[in-house]
C-alpha cells in the first residue's frame, strides 16, 4: 500500500530520485527484461572480446620482451579524473604503454599503428581517415620508430616523451576482469534461445504506421515508422526494435497532448529555472551566449531581448532575419534540476524508456556507467532557437549537418510563429537581387553554382535560391505538409491525423528535418568535398586533413543542394516534418540536419542502444583518426569503457533473475534444493533502501 512503492509518491525525494520510473522498470516482465539483458549482452560482447584480444596479444609481447613472469602496474584514477593518450588524445579504455620515467601514456590502437607504420610504411590505409592519420604519424614523428621485437620506445623530448625508456604495459582495472567477463558473457549468450524482433510478422496495422519520406527509386527503404505513443504502449518495442535495428529514424506522435504546451513557453522555462536554481532576480538581464545561423559565430545578447526575439524576432541591420540558438543555457543541470522540480511528469510520460532513460535504460547501454563515471552529460537538454517559414537559402539552418555518435531523440514542447514584414520582404529580395548580380560580374560568363554559395565579401544574403514569398510551401502550412524533393518536385504529405481519418486538427509543422541513411556517408562525404568551395568553406590547413565534413557541422544542404545530389550520386535523405508533441528518433550515425519553421523548443536526450553500439565503435576510432585539435575529439564516446561496465552490470542483473526464488515461476525454473541458499545469502546481501517521505 505505500505510495513510494507503488510509485505514485510525489514528494519532492520521490520526485528527485526517479523513484516512479524505477517502479516502471522493475514491473517489466521478468522474461522481458532476460530478453532486453540478453540483446545487450549480444551487442556487447564483440567489443568486449576485442578488447581481451588486443589485451592479449600485448601481454604476450610484454613476456616475450622481459620474461614470462610480468607485473602490470595498476594506474589508480579517481572518479573525476580520465587518462588519454599522449598520441591521439582518446580516452584509455584499460591497458596501455607507459614510460616508468616521464608517464607517457600510449594507448593500444596507436601502439598497433605505430608499429604498423614502422614494418609496412607504404601499406595503404583501407580508410581516408585513417590514411590521413598514418601520413601524420610518418610525417610529424620521423625518428620514432618501434623496434625489431616490437617494442615501443619513449618518445623524444619534440614529441612529447623522455626519449630514456622503452614504454612497459601497464593497466587501469583489475588484470582478470576483461577475460571474466567474456567467459561469462560468452556463456549467458550461447546459452540462452531469445526470439529475433525482426521475426514479427507484418501487420495490417503496422503497415498503417508506415509512411513514405523519400523516394529513392531503387530502395524499399522510403517508408518510416511512425507509431503515437500508445501504440508502442500498447503493441510492445518490438516493431520499433525492428525499423531500429535497421538504422532508420522513428517518428513517435502524441507523445504530450496540447493542454501541456503552454508550460514549455521559454519565459514560463526561465522563471522556472530562477525558482529550481535559487538565482536571484538580478539575473533577469544576464547575457547569454547565443549562435547566429548566419555564418556560426557566437553572440552576447541579454537573456531578455533573446526571449522577445523568440516570438517577434529578430534582424540584421540591413533587414535579413537573424536567426539565433542559444548556445549552454540552460545548462545541463540547470535543465535537469528544473525537470524534477517543475516538470517531473515529463521523463515518466515519454515513451521506450527502456532505451532512453540515463539510470535505469535496460537497454540503454550507456546506463550501465557507473554515476561517478567522467562522461559526457547525458540528461535531458533544453534547446531555445528561431525560426521563420520561409527558406532563405542561408542563415536559416538551426542545426547544420552532422551525425552523433550516441542516439538522440527530440522532442517538440514548444512553437511560436514568426511571421515576416512586408518590408522586410522587399528587403529580403533587394539583398538577393544585389548578391546576385555582384556575382555575375565577379564571374562573367560562368554558370553560377548551386545556390547556397556565399562570398566572403558578403554580409548577409543569398544568391537567387528559388525563395519564393507566396510559395507553395507557405501556402500549404494550413493543408499539410509540403516540400520539395530532390527532383524539386512539390511533395506533399497528409498530416498523420488526416491519414487516419480524423480531421479534428491541424497541424503546423515546427521543424524540417532531412536524415540521411548510414550506408549513404561515404557518397555524401564525396559530395561535399567535391563541392565544399560552393558551400562558402575555405580550403584551410585543416581542411587538408579533415577529409568528413560531417564532423565539422558547419554545411547545410538547401533543397538545390539535395537535388544536386541525388543527380549525382543517388543519395536523398528521408525529409519529414516534426509537429507539437512528435518525438523523433534519430539513430547513431546517421546525418541529419533540421530548419526551423517556428521558433521552437525542443527538449534532447541521447543514449546508447544495443543496435547502434557497432556503429559507435566505428565512429569512435574514425574520431580518434582526426587531428588533434578537431572539437569532436573531447565529444568522443568512451565505447570500450561503457561496454565493459554494460557487461558486467547485465551480467549481475541476469543472476539476480535467474536465482531469484521469488521470479522462479514467472521464467519456468524453481529448483528450490539450488536456490535456497543462493537466496539467503542474497538477502544478506541486499540491503534495500528505505524510503522516507516527507
Amino acid at each position: 500500500m505505500c505510495p513510494a512503492c507503488r510509485g505514485i509518491c510525489n514528494c519532492r525525494i520521490c520526485v528527485r530520485s526517479d523513484n516512479s520510473i524505477k517502479v516502471r522498470i522493475r514491473e517489466i516482465p521478468v522474461l522481458d527484461k532476460l530478453q532486453y539483458l540478453h540483446s545487450l549482452l549480444s551487442a556487447v560482447l564483440p567489443v568486449v572480446k576485442q578488447i581481451h584480444q588486443e589485451q592479449c596479444f600485448e601481454v604476450e609481447l610484454e613476456k616475450k620482451l622481459r620474461g614470462a613472469d610480468i607485473d602490470l602496474p595498476r594506474i589508480k584514477l579517481g572518479a573525476d579524473e580520465q587518462m588519454c593518450c599522449n598520441l591521439c588524445r582518446i580516452p584509455i579504455t584499460d591497458y596501455h604503454r607507459r614510460c616508468p620515467i616521464c608517464s607517457y601514456d600510449l594507448c593500444l590502437n596507436c601502439c598497433h599503428d605505430l608499429r604498423e607504420a614502422t614494418s609496412n610504411p607504404n601499406k595503404e590505409p583501407q580508410t581516408e581517415l585513417a590514411k590521413a592519420y598514418d601520413q601524420n604519424i610518418l610525417s610529424k614523428f620521423p625518428h620514432w620508430r618501434s623496434d625489431d621485437n616490437a617494442n615501443i620506445p619513449c618518445p623524444p623530448k619534440e614529441y612529447g616523451g623522455c626519449g630514456y625508456s622503452s614504454l612497459n604495459l601497464s593497466r587501469i582495472f583489475k588484470r582478470n576482469w576483461v577475460a571474466k567477463l567474456v567467459k561469462n558473457v560468452e556463456e549467458m549468450v550461447g546459452g540462452c534461445k531469445i526470439n529475433n524482433a525482426d521475426d514479427l510478422p507484418e501487420t495490417e496495422l503496422n503497415a498503417l504506421r508506415l509512411h513514405k519520406f523519400s523516394h529513392r527509386e531503387t530502395s524499399d527503404d522510403n517508408y518510416l515508422y511512425c507509431p503515437a505513443s500508445e501504440d508502442l504502449i500498447k503493441d510492445g518495442i518490438g516493431k520499433f526494435r525492428k525499423h531500429w535495428k535497421a538504422g532508420e529514424p522513428i517518428i513517435v506522435k502524441q507523445v504530450f497532448d496540447r493542454s501541456s504546451f503552454s508550460s514549455w513557453d521559454p519565459l514560463v522555462i526561465w522563471r522556472g529555472i530562477l525558482e529550481t536554481t535559487d538565482e536571484k532576480m538580478k539575473d533577469e538581464n544576464r547575457v547569454v551566449k547565443a549562435i547566429d545561423c548566419l555564418d556560426g559565430s557566437e553572440i552576447d545578447i541579454e537573456l531578455s531581448y533573446f526571449m522577445t526575439g523568440y516570438t517577434e524576432g529578430r534582424t540584421h541591420e540591413n533587414g535579413w532575419p537573424q536567426l539565433l540558438k542559444l548556445k549552454d543555457w540552460p545548462s545541463p543541470s540547470a535543465s535537469e534540476e528544473f525537470l524534477l522540480y517543475q516538470r517531473p511528469e515529463f521523463i515518466g510520460k515519454l515513451p521506450l524508456l527502456q532505451y532512453i532513460h540515463s539510470k535505469w535504460g535496460l537497454l540503454n547501454v550507456a546506463a550501465k556507467l557507473p554515476h561517478y563515471s567522467l562522461q559526457n552529460d547525458v540528461g535531458p537538454k533544453i534547446y531555445i532557437s528561431y525560426g521563420i517559414n520561409h527558406e532563405l537559402g542561408r542563415g536559416d539552418p538551426v542545426t547544420n549537418l552532422h551525425f552523433n555518435m550516441r542516439d538522440m531523440v527530440y522532442l517538440l514542447v514548444h512553437t511560436s510563429e514568426v511571421m515576416l514584414k512586408d518590408w522586410q520582404r522587399t528587403k529580403i529580395e533587394i539583398i538577393q537581387k544585389e548578391y546576385k548580380e555582384s556575382e555575375v560580374k565577379e564571374s562573367p560568363g560562368v554558370q553560377q553554382m548551386c545556390s547556397g554559395r556565399s562570398s566572403p565579401n558578403m554580409s548577409f544574403g543569398t544568391e537567387n535560391n528559388g525563395l519564393d514569398l507566396e510559395s507553395n510551401q507557405t501556402k500549404s502550412m494550413d493543408q499539410g505538409f509540403s516540400h520539395s524533393n530532390s527532383d524539386g518536385n512539390m511533395v506533399n504529405h497528409e498530416h498523420p491525423f488526416e491519414q487516419n481519418g480524423d480531421f479534428s486538427e491541424k497541424k503546423h509543422p515546427g521543424v524540417l528535418w532531412d536524415v540521411f541513411r548510414r550506408q549513404d556517408v561515404p557518397k555524401l562525404n564525396e559530395y561535399l568535398n567535391i563541392h565544399w568551395k560552393e558551400f562558402g568553406k575555405p580550403n584551410d590547413a585543416l581542411n587538408e586533413y579533415v577529409t568528413c565534413p560531417l564532423y565539422d557541422g558547419a554545411i547545410f544542404l538547401d533543397r538545390h543542394q539535395k537535388r544536386k545530389l541525388k543527380e549525382e550520386f543517388g543519395v536523398e535523405p528521408w525529409s519529414f516534418e516534426q509537429n507539437l508533441g512528435e518525438a523523433i528518433f534519430v539513430p547513431a550515425g546517421c546525418p541529419f540536419q533540421a530548419r526551423n519553421v517556428q521558433s521552437t523548443v525542443q527538449l534532447g536526450l541521447d543514449f546508447l542502444s544495443p543496435e547502434s553500439l557497432g556503429e559507435a565503435v566505428r565512429l569512435a576510432e574514425e574520431v580518434r583518426s582526426l587531428p588533434n585539435e578537431h572539437e569532436a575529439k573531447p565529444q568522443v564516446l568512451e565505447v570500450g569503457k561503457i561496454s565493459l561496465y554494460a557487461a558486467s552490470s547485465s551480467i549481475k542483473e541476469v543472476q539476480k533473475l535467474v536465482l531469484d526464488p521469488k521470479l522462479g515461476a514467472e521464467i519456468g525454473y524453481g529448483d528450490p534444493n539450488l536456490t535456497a541458499m543462493v537466496s539467503e545469502n542474497y538477502e544478506k546481501m541486499v540491503k534495500r533502501r528505505q524510503i522516507t517521505c516527507a
